[in-house]
């Protein structure tokens, strides 16, 4: 008989022992495959909502611009825009204005970011309007769901909405409300949309913008992106939707890099868990071991025998893990999991809300694949 066979008749011997140790791996195995496409899938679904929403591929401002006091606005947009049209990885811009204001229903006031957009530019860099129940007009504005909510109003209902002008002075005027309810918490708790032209007049910005989004055929060339339009236009900063989201990005990138310590205690599991199986195995098959050696095995086959039990019980974690991480992933993958049931509306470091759906990371399976085997084999 081979070793392979006899190593298998061994483990059969003693089943329990060996599918315990299996088991503890393939659990650890599994359930590291699950959350780390759930991971993955978070800031998939992350950057997606984070460009598609708030920051666009890139993003122009004046290379002096100061949000607090407006200082150092795009007085001509429509310079930066002529060159933009000659270039052809960019696909649509739109001028947005940003400022620090707030709204009042005549009692409370809430803190917000007032952001000027032009309802037809901005719908070919932003999906801002699948999450709106009415359209943008200059007697409407569009406010997060859960600004809202603060106030107790409902669409139709109206409120005011204050900000200093460019001069200084304050602006506030009351506008009928229609409400945002986006995948990204950040638009739902502290932005006002307005009509751009509109509040550029009440304001006395004149056509000035704080910034120009921007759109290109591949969002992850932006960095490529930014170095090229950096070299044609003077004056101004252009930052990649990287850049404008190194926050969120960096909590992402902590915990994915915290996966890497489960790996460490899976490696420790098979390693351990092998070691006292294979450790118990020599102690139960001394006289065994002494009649396989009668009859003309030698140490180093004996060895083999004992890394051949750990090698198998490696294997079948490592497949039964994979399995079942793959079978929990794709459940994932196709459902989701659905954020506002286990945290509501919280914000926890992803710009994601609602349903989230896991992704599939090969590189992770076959990694644990192969990790099973090789942390049983160190057991010896």
């Amino acid at each position: 008989m081979s070793i392979i066979g006899l190593a298998f008749r061994n483990l059969m011997r003693h089943r329990r022992r060996a599918f315990l140790t299996s088991a503890i791996l393939a659990a650890a195995i599994g359930y590291y495959i699950i959350i780390d496409g759930m991971l993955k899938g978070f800031e998939v679904e992350s950057v997606r909502n984070f460009i598609n929403l708030t920051s666009g591929d890139l993003k122009i401002t004046s290379s002096d611009f100061n949000p607090d006091n407006l200082h150092g606005l795009i007085e001509n947009p429509s310079r930066i825009e002529q060159v933009l049209d000659t270039l052809k990885f960019i696909t649509a811009y739109t001028e947005r204005l940003k400022v620090m204001g707030f709204v009042d229903n005549g009692l409370d006031q809430y803190p917000v970011v007032i952001v000027g957009i032009d309802p037809k530019t901005d719908s070919t860099v932003f999906d801002l309007f699948r999450y709106t129940d009415k359209p943008l007009d200059t007697n409407v504005i569009l406010i997060g769901k859960n600004i809202a909510k603060a106030f107790g109003l409902q669409s139709g209902d109206f409120l005011f909405v204050n900000f200093r002008g460019k001069n200084g002075a304050i602006v506030s005027v009351e506008r009928e409300i229609g409400i945002v309810s986006a995948p990204d918490p950040a638009i739902n708790n502290s932005l006002v949309f307005m009509d751009i032209n509109e509040m550029r007049e009440l304001g006395g910005f004149d056509g000035a913008a704080t910034e120009i989004a921007v759109k290109t055929v591949d969002f992850r060339r932006a960095d490529e992106f930014k170095s090229l339009m950096a070299g044609v236009l003077k004056g101004v900063k252009v930052v990649s939707w990287r850049d404008e989201g190194a926050d969120f990005l960096a909590i992402s990138q902590v915990k994915q890099k915290a996966q890497g310590v489960f790996v460490f205690f899976i490696i420790l599991i098979g390693i351990i868990g092998t070691a006292n199986t294979v450790l118990i195995s020599v102690y139960e098959k001394v006289r065994e071991i002494g009649t396989l050696k009668a009859l003309g095995m030698t140490d180093g086959e004996v060895l083999k025998l004992f890394v051949a039990e750990g090698i198998l019980i490696g294997m079948f974690g490592s497949l039964v893990g994979v399995a079942l991480g793959a079978l929990g992933n794709w459940y994932f993958v196709v459902h989701g999991l659905d954020l506002t049931k286990l945290y509501g509306e919280m914000e926890y470091g992803y710009r994601v809300l609602g349903t989230v759906h896991s992704v599939w990371s090969l590189k992770s399976i076959v990694t644990l694949a192969v990790i099973g085997p090789l942390t049983t084999l160190l057991g010896h």
